[in-house]
């Protein structure tokens, strides 16, 4: 072989070199920048969570000052009545009660205890007084067990669905309550995950067996969190990624693929993400069919927001919507929803005069004449009969019901319909009912599933209904998924509307005609019948 095609071949062999560990540095380059992202991930995901255990210690704290002092006497209807109204408007608690001389001598839901109760031993005591009961037998739901926490007489059981709204594929969380000078903790919540006291508590991370963790405590309570994801899951849906970074690396080299992977760090944020998406109205629409019962007759359906970050991971409603109320730009997605909603079935609901259109809106989209304005835009002028649009009130946190209560009234001034959203999670949703004239309540799924089980909330759900009978407002079952359940909801005799996967799935709006002349001709089938 010549020396020219030596050099030939030795020329080729460094740069064939070159883009292997080209392509080598830019897919290693590709994965730490992927983990450092989840990192960055993590550590949001775990002030989000603390931001929400804060709210969680304020209404524990509210509760104790309720009743310390107690403007009743210890134990007596009066001050049982009253707990039993704390606790009925409470999503993070499930009981209430007053402890003496280590003794458990009443609650909302057991009244008075004769003879009293004597209380477990004490897990851990905060430095705040405190005193944790963890894994404590808990008198009013049988068996089952809990956690109690206990300060100045007043004890209160703390819900084991409180954290439940922020579990995200591949992402875990512990929730923990800590005593640093005792250097005890107490898991109240989320996963059992693999670290130890002193780690939490100096809020480091790290990664341990293929998984990524990270610590964050809060500056006003004793909680801490811990966050973690596993490197695997991390990587799994990214290996287009991953290509991309080694094609870049071969190509341009390591120098290249470093800023790319800096700027995709900065720039991963979900918050972040979220605001792009509703600046370009790149959230999604679609329709979940309301059916009349016992009829079956499609009464309607709800305008549902769907959202796919950049990753292409699809999030859940409950946490990019509690993102954007916390971040203060809810009412920008409320503005997308309305108009794109009204776009889509606009045409339909002037063509079916009986069917109504649902819209999610939080309390502070009724705040101001922003609301007002846009339904006036695109319901009234497009000669839309304001009665088909029903504004499911969604309220997350306590809000001023005074301003509400105006609001309100303005909207049915309007000729508006308003529902009350997730009755009986809210923390407010009583007294939305006894305040605020509203037209229908709409029962959250978690009561739905208790439908045939022996939960102990599995009675709450033939409350409500009496309840609403009673006040004279109408009633939407959401989450019916099984015939059992539908089955229970017509043989109640009652009238009401339902929706869920039961019935039919979210769909897209062209679908909705569809579907009514198909439910329309069972419901005459079943008539005929």
């Amino acid at each position: 072989m010549s020396l020219r095609w030596r050099r030939r071949l030795s020329i080729a062999a460094l740069a064939l070199l070159g883009i292997v560990l080209g392509a080598a540095s830019g897919f290693w380059l590709g994965r730490i920048t992927l983990l450092r992202s989840a990192n960055t991930g993590l550590s949001s995901y775990a002030t989000d969570l603390i931001h929400h255990a804060e709210e969680y210690s304020r209404e524990l704290g509210d509760i104790r000052k309720a009743f310390n002092p107690s403007p009743y006497p210890y134990c007596s209807p009066q001050e049982i009545a009253a707990m039993q109204s704390m606790t009925f408007r409470s999503l993070q608690i499930k009981e209430i009660g007053r402890v003496r001389d280590g003794k458990f001598d009443c609650s909302a839901f057991l009244g008075r205890l004769d003879p009293a109760l004597p209380m477990p031993p004490v897990t851990m005591t905060l430095s705040s007084g405190v005193h944790v009961y963890n894994n404590a037998v808990l008198a009013f739901a049988g068996s089952a067990r809990g956690i109690i926490l206990e300060s100045g007489g007043v004890d209160v059981v703390m819900s084991p669905n409180a954290f439940d709204h922020w579990s995200r594929p591949h992402l875990h969380f512990m929730v923990v309550l800590v005593n640093r000078t005792t250097q005890q903790m107490v898991q109240i919540a989320g996963d059992s995950l693999d670290v130890d006291l002193p780690w939490i508590v100096a809020q480091k991370e790290k990664r341990t067996g293929g998984v990524l963790y990270r610590a964050r405590c809060s500056t006003s309570t004793a909680v801490c969190i811990v966050t973690a994801e596993a490197a695997q899951d991390i990587l799994a849906g990214n290996h287009t990624l991953l290509a991309e970074y080694a094609g870049m690396g071969g190509v341009a080299g390591f120098g290249l693929g470093l800023a790319i992977g800096l700027f995709y760090l900065r720039s991963i944020g979900l918050t972040q993400q979220l605001r792009r998406a509703v600046r370009k109205d790149a959230l999604q629409l679609v329709y979940q069919p309301i059916l009349q019962l016992p009829a079956g007759n499609c009464a309607g359906a709800e305008a549902l927001a769907r959202w796919t970050d950049e990753d292409g991971r699809p999030v859940s409603p409950d946490v990019f919507i509690r993102i954007a109320e916390e971040r203060g730009f809810v009412g920008e997605i409320t503005s997308f929803v309305v108009r794109r909603a009204i776009h889509d079935v606009g045409n339909i609901l002037r063509h079916y005069p009986e069917l109504t259109l649902s819209i999610n809106i939080a309390a502070s989209d009724l705040e101001g004449d922003r609301l007002f304005d846009l339904l006036d835009k695109h319901v009234r002028r497009t000669g839309i009969n304001p009665r088909q649009i029903a504004l499911e009130l969604t309220e997350r946190s306590t809000a001023n019901l005074t301003v509400l209560r105006e609001a309100v009234l303005r909207l049915h001034h309007e000729g508006y319909q308003v529902h009350i959203d997730d009755f009986g999670t809210g923390f407010s949703s009583l007294a939305y009912l006894h305040e605020l004239a509203v037209d229908a309540i709409k029962i959250d799924r978690a009561f739905t599933r208790t439908i045939g089980t022996d939960a102990v909330t599995a009675s709450i759900l033939p409350q409500i209904l009496s309840l609403a009978e009673s006040m004279q407002v109408e009633v939407i079952v959401e989450g019916v998924e099984t015939e059992e359940q539908a089955e229970y909801l017509i043989s109640t005799g009652k009238v009401m509307q339902a929706q869920g996967w039961y019935f039919g799935q979210p769909v897209m709006a062209t679908e909705l005609p569809k579907y009514r002349e198909q439910m329309r001709t069972v419901s005459q089938a079943t008539d005929h019948a």
